[in-house]
């Protein structure tokens, strides 16, 4: 019984760290266009 909850909160866990990552990843990418975009602006 035990074993199983362990089981499933590693799952919850992993997801979540998933979750975490594409927002960064996606954060990383807006930043990257915006760079892009006032670098042609400022240019």
């Amino acid at each position: 019984m035990g074993k199983n909850k362990k089981v499933m909160h590693s799952k919850k866990e992993e997801k979540q760290a998933k979750r975490v990552f594409l927002i960064v990843v996606i954060v990383l990418i807006i930043l990257c266009l915006f760079l892009l975009i006032g670098s042609s602006f400022f240019a």
